[in-house]
């Protein structure tokens, strides 16, 4: 990932918060404005509240929606791109060849570590040119990862690779497991609900 790019896209994405911020002072302003107005029977505030407000708010909001559509989406589209790539390269490291996979995510500063079963190799997510991970973009960067997963084993199952299980879990530190496991094949079969997103996506794709 290209760190002046992020940082430009960045800088998109807090106009987008800014104006969000901004809408709710809006509305906060017209509140207090309409209603000293009308207990105080100040009528040409009233007027100016009921006029101006609306006005504030709306373009506040159309700001918000144009810097997370043009920000925003490109920021998860880098993201969603990056764990694909990093993913294809690190393939091996998959161990696509055991019947029984458990893979464990864990959140380490800037960068997201991905290991299989008790194997000591990891596959590694750098995130560092955000410098920081916020929760949303952890959040979205970890459903990306755990998306690909699902999508590369439900893809081999297709192709007639047989699995008993693969499963994932997120875990904190040196903990074996600190999040709930997902199954994304359990008895040899796609998990229904996961197979049902595998699709969709693959669809939309």
């Amino acid at each position: 990932m290209d760190g002046k790019t992020i940082g430009k896209l960045k800088k998109g994405e807090a106009l987008g918060l800014a104006a969000t911020i901004f809408c709710a002072v809006a509305a906060a302003y017209f509140i207090v404005c309409y209603t000293v107005a009308r207990t105080q029977e100040i009528y040409a505030l009233e007027l100016t509240a009921l006029i101006s407000a609306p006005v504030l708010i709306v373009l506040g909001a159309a700001v918000a929606a144009f810097c997370n559509f043009k920000f925003g989406n490109a920021i998860d589209k880098i993201i969603k791109d990056y764990v694909r790539d990093v993913c294809i390269e690190n393939a091996a490291l998959f161990h696509p060849e055991r019947n029984s996979l458990s893979f464990y995510i864990n959140v380490d500063g800037t960068a997201i570590n991905l290991q299989v079963n008790g194997y000591k190799d990891k596959i590694v997510f750098d995130f560092a040119c955000f410098k920081k991970l916020s929760l949303t973009r952890k959040v979205f960067a970890l459903t990306a990862i755990e998306n690909r997963i699902s999508a590369t084993f439900c893809k081999l199952w297709e192709r007639g690779a047989k699995y008993t299980e693969v499963c994932f879990a997120e875990r904190e530190g040196t903990r074996r497991k600190s999040g709930k496991t997902v199954y994304i094949i359990k008895d040899g079969a796609p998990d229904p609900k996961v197979y049902k997103t595998y699709l969709k996506n693959k669809r939309s794709a």
